[in-house]
């Protein structure tokens, strides 16, 4: 793919500059043919050209006199030609949209952004080539955390800007201000992401970074805007420290000043705000690269754009860093990055959110495009619930199959009579949370008496004894998972203990379950008591679809660490049919019989011919893949019910982690978490609580260390799904395989 950027990769300031650089490095680093579409118009580089206006002759005269008068303009401003030549893959020459628009370009992808390339007032008007309008249709529009610079976009130029931004396929600024304005006018989803210059480690700026000759210790105060405060409360930490100061600014400003960085190239500055014993900056991007090399720093917001630097200290739990007067500075831990290891992950956290962001953008943004039915949700927002499908009086939604193996809601326009049903329906509007009453939860680690039962179950079979007391007590039915003939996984009914047993054991797998909720309706409105079974999204869909209470019905919830891809498992069980030459009759993930943890039990593979396979499930790059969130749902990484977020009447788990909080309860066969949620699960656990070794406990100490958020939706997924039907399954889930590596 070849992907340009414009953003205002020629104005001569360090974070301009390097902003531009980290966005070309980013798309290299992931395989794109990235380059800088050099549109470089006069309103920016007659700022920086000391020798603006000047042609033939004339300029040579001038030069030769800059030379004498003033020869650090002249060097500052070959320092910054001389890296953007030398650094960017620059693409043309423009100086006029004129020019860029009757290029004709003809990449696969165009990026706006970063830096305030939607300020109006910084770029003297309305530019269309900061909105892309020069890019020929059927190509990417993307905006990479374009930036507005205020809370607002002049509304003299809203109706140029509403309709260069229809054509985005995706957009997103940097500042969380930014997203209200921006959204109004492009009528169509914005996100937040980082700028670009976070978006690398600091390993990757050594490329660039250079050293300058400054000889031992010193401050570096980077001050973009002239600030009185900024120069009083520098020269009082010099004088307290007895450290020189080294700044950006041509002429001499702070008491103890040794040196200027007025004439350096970005790759000094990296150099300056590593080495330095302590930053004073109100620059965003001297906070930024403080992060970055984790040096002390204090921020002193400028005038104009303190706001973005606001939001990036709040995101990072970093305010502590601000200071809006020197007289609030009390002593020198306000400069210390404290617990770097912490920021460190968070950075990381953020980072892939925006990473995730331009890469899916880049594949033309499946994620973020709203689904094909009136909810209007986005598809990585779709549970695929079937809510919506089995509400529809006209029958006009359908699930259909996405490139993934994944199901969403298609809508038949014809058939469509705008009810709103399957708005209401939607589980992303109307989520069916428990609102507990004060003795709610209860929760208990819980161990089945009969070993024999306990052992196949996944954890420790509380199931099979809720299945028996419907079945055998309440002559009632069941709602299960099992494997079809053709081991796909759907959803079935059970009305005796015998059909009961598939429904035992994890399938790590999306179920099918078309068709469920009205069979589980009728079985309710003829008054036979129902036990359902089923993940989190599932249960609360049930109770969407049903629009009412029944008390013969109760909801058991499966705790669940993610959803992956029929079409994966699809792929894989067919691997497993060739490689053995018979075909998969059954599959175990987790059988007991080598131990319960993860790190020990076994996935049993079935054939045919009556062979069984035995391998350690934790390795299998299959389970590998699962554990690790590569092949889940979208909307997994964005789940509602994690935690104490629960749809069921009772919730089970595995009770992880009860080795070390009671290891009175473990005997690596399988301990289960329950939580009883309401007055119905109340009853069903009385009902059965005496078929089991059970022990109370709390939900903080249960989810130590379970599933308690959603599943981060991880870079590697995108290139498993991107590879997904071109490789070898097997091979392809191997390479991403961390245990198989080692």
């Amino acid at each position: 793919m070849k992907a340009g950027v414009i953003t205002f990769h020629s104005a001569h300031n360090f974070g301009a500059t390097l902003q531009a650089w980290a966005l070309q490095k980013v798309l290299k680093n992931y395989n794109i043919e990235a380059c800088v579409i050099n549109y470089h118009p006069s309103i920016i580089d007659d700022l920086y050209d000391p020798l603006k206006e000047k042609y033939g002759m004339e300029k040579v005269l001038a030069g030769i006199k800059l030379r004498f008068q003033n020869p650090r303009s002249l060097k500052r401003y070959r320092n910054y030609t001389s890296f953007i030549k030398n650094n960017f893959d620059l693409l043309g020459d423009f100086t006029t949209y004129e020019e860029l628009e009757a290029a004709g370009l003809d990449l696969d992808a165009y990026i706006a952004g970063s830096d305030q390339v939607w300020n109006s007032e910084h770029i003297g008007g309305f530019d269309p080539a900061y909105f892309l309008d020069f890019v020929k249709p059927g190509s990417l529009k993307i905006s990479y955390a374009a930036s507005i610079g205020r809370d607002y976009l002049l509304p003299v130029y809203h109706e140029q800007i509403r309709n260069s931004l229809k054509s985005f396929t995706s957009i997103s600024v940097r500042e969380k201000s930014a997203r209200k304005p921006v959204k109004e006018l492009a009528g169509k989803p914005v996100d937040v992401v980082l700028d670009p210059t976070l978006l690398l480690p600091r390993e990757e700026y050594d490329e660039i970074k250079t050293t300058p000759d400054i000889k031992g210790q010193y401050i570096f105060v980077y001050m973009m805007e002239h600030n009185p405060d900024v120069v009083t409360f520098a020269n009082r930490v010099s004088t307290a420290t007895g450290l020189p100061i080294v700044q950006r600014r041509p002429n001499k400003i702070f008491k103890n000043e040794i040196a200027t960085c007025y004439t350096s190239a970005p790759g000094d500055f990296l150099g300056l705000i590593e080495n330095a014993e302590y930053v004073i900056t109100n620059s965003f991007h001297g906070t930024v690269f403080s992060i970055i090399y984790e040096t002390p720093f204090v921020s002193m917001l400028h005038s104009n754009t303190g706001s973005r630097t606001v939001d990036l200290l709040k995101a990072l739990n970093m305010e502590s860093h601000l200071l809006y007067n020197p007289a609030d500075f009390t002593d020198f831990s306000m400069f210390r990055i404290e617990n770097q290891e912490k920021l460190r992950k968070k950075i990381k956290e953020l980072r892939q959110t925006s990473l995730l962001y331009l890469l899916d953008a880049l594949r033309n943004n499946d994620r973020q495009k709203i689904v094909a039915c009136p909810t209007k949700i986005r598809k990585y927002e779709c549970y695929g619930c079937y809510a919506c499908k089995e509400v529809c009086p006209t029958n006009a939604i359908t699930m259909e199959e996405d490139k993934e193996g994944f199901r969403y809601p298609v809508v038949d326009e014809e058939k469509c009579i705008d009810c709103g049903a399957c708005n209401k329906a939607c589980i992303r509007k109307t989520s069916h949370k428990i609102e507990y009453e004060q003795e709610y939860p209860r929760v208990y680690s819980v161990m089945n008496k009969q070993e024999e039962v306990r052992m196949k179950s996944s954890s420790g079979a509380i199931f099979p004894e809720l299945a028996r007391y419907v079945i055998e007590e309440k002559k009632g039915y069941v709602v299960g998972v099992k494997y079809d003939k053709d081991m796909k996984v759907v959803s079935d009914i059970a009305d005796n203990m015998e059909d009961v047993k598939a429904f035992y054991g994890s399938k790590y797998v999306k179920s099918d379950f078309d068709g469920i909720y009205p069979k589980i309706r009728q079985l309710l409105k003829d008054n036979q008591t129902v036990l359902y079974s089923g993940l989190p999204c599932e249960c609360a869909a049930l109770r969407s679809y049903l629009k009412k209470d029944y008390e013969n019905l109760f909801i058991c919830e499966i705790l669940c660490h993610a959803a992956p891809s029929p079409k994966i498992f699809a792929q894989y069980l067919d691997y497993l049919n060739k490689k053995f030459n018979s075909r998969v009759v059954n599959l175990t993930f987790r059988n007991k019989s080598t131990g319960w943890l993860i790190h020990k039990c076994s996935m049993i593979i079935e054939f045919e011919n009556g062979k069984n396979l035995s391998v350690n499930s934790r390795k299998n790059n299959y389970f590998r893949a699962f554990l690790n969130d590569y092949i889940s749902r979208p909307s997994c990484s964005s789940c509602e019910y994690t935690y104490q977020n629960r749809v069921g009447d009772i919730t089970l788990g595995d009770f992880w982690g009860i080795k070390d909080i009671d290891p009175s309860m473990f005997d690596d066969k399988g301990v289960s978490l329950i939580t009883i949620n309401d007055d119905k699960g109340s009853k069903m656990w009385d009902n059965i609580k005496d078929n089991f070794i059970y022990k109370e406990s709390d939900m903080k100490t249960a989810f130590k260390k379970n599933h308690n958020k959603p599943s981060p939706f991880k870079l590697e997924r995108l290139d498993i799904f991107d590879r997904l039907d071109k490789d070898p399954i097997d091979d392809l889930l191997q390479e991403y395989n961390d245990l198989r590596k080692k």
